[in-house]
């Protein structure tokens, strides 16, 4: 069987700079009193989130085709109705930094995208991999890069996991490692720093779930869109000013 396209999130550069950078740069979304290990996992983190109401500079790596480009842009910009930020495509050195090449997609974490060197991208479409989806790709690494956490985290989600199954399939056919698969599959944990919105299957930020995966009639699609639970989650983040 053929992997998905399992799209991924990248673990912060370095747990204690993760959180001062987002203080630097958003200190209103940050809980007064942040929890020891800053790693909690759910729909996201308030010190990720940039500031309300930001203009955010996004840019595209060399080399690669203007309908790419284009194709990328034109669907960034559907998370931006439910935002107060802007979104400034320029020609080099944004904020967020879009490569499209190979077959693997991940993005770091909201404002985590300030720390990395910046000749290096921070948003990666593999647009290589066999079972691409472009769209969806683009909206869920995008979804990380605002901030949001994988959707199948909640708390609520209670997906009736097979762990054995899970483990096997992406050790041996998505080629992650158990860490890689803990850390976005498995981990809950959740803080004064977590924000929760609506337990949703539906959500771009959710997993493929597939059947074999899970004990019983358990199963998630692809979704290809923002779902409406997105847009209001999204926008209770970053409120109208």
């Amino acid at each position: 069987m053929h992997a998905p396209h399992f799209v991924r999130m990248t673990k912060p550069l370095n747990k204690q700079h993760s959180p001062d950078t987002a203080v630097k740069t958003n200190a209103s979304h940050v809980a007064n009193n942040l929890p020891g290990g800053r790693q909690k996992r759910s729909v996201g983190f308030h010190s990720a989130f940039w500031e309300n109401g930001k203009n955010i500079t996004i840019s595209f790596m060399p080399g690669l085709r203007r309908d790419m480009k284009h194709n990328a842009e034109r669907i960034i910009r559907e998370w931006e109705p439910h935002v107060s930020l802007t979104f400034e495509f320029i020609e080099s050195g944004g904020e967020i930094r879009i490569d499209m090449k190979g077959n693997d997609s991940y993005s770091t974490l909201g404002t985590d995208a300030l720390l990395k060197p910046p000749d290096e991208p921070t948003l990666v479409v593999g647009i290589d991999h066999p079972n691409m989806v472009f769209r969806a790709v683009v909206l869920h690494e995008f979804g990380h890069a605002l901030g949001l956490h994988h959707a199948h985290l909640h708390p609520r989600a209670n997906i009736p996991w097979n762990r054995e199954k899970v483990y096997e399939f992406y050790t041996n056919v998505v080629g992650w490692s158990r860490d890689k698969i803990d850390y976005n599959i498995f981990d809950l944990e959740t803080g004064a720093d977590t924000f929760l919105g609506t337990y949703d299957k539906y959500s771009i930020m959710h997993y493929v779930v597939p059947n074999f995966l899970t004990h019983g009639d358990w199963y998630v699609g692809v979704n290809t869109q923002l779902s409406e639970q997105d847009r209001i989650d999204i926008n209770k983040i970053y409120p109208p000013l």
